[in-house]
């Protein structure tokens, strides 16, 4: 016998699926970091330099 698969539908915020804290939060961090990842991919920019670029050790 085949098991059944539970599908749920989502809210569109994964965090608040989870049921994590500040959710709304969460998500907004996430998408900057979406951002943040899609512009260093379209400079063809080596992890030092984006380092150096956002000031990070």
């Amino acid at each position: 016998m085949a098991e059944e698969i539970k599908v749920i539908h989502s809210s569109g915020n994964i965090f608040a699926d989870l049921g994590l804290a500040n959710p709304d939060e969460l998500l907004v961090k996430a998408e900057l970091v979406r951002k943040i990842s899609k512009i260093i991919t379209q400079q063809n920019m080596t992890q030092l330099e984006a380092a150096q670029l956002l000031g990070i050790d």
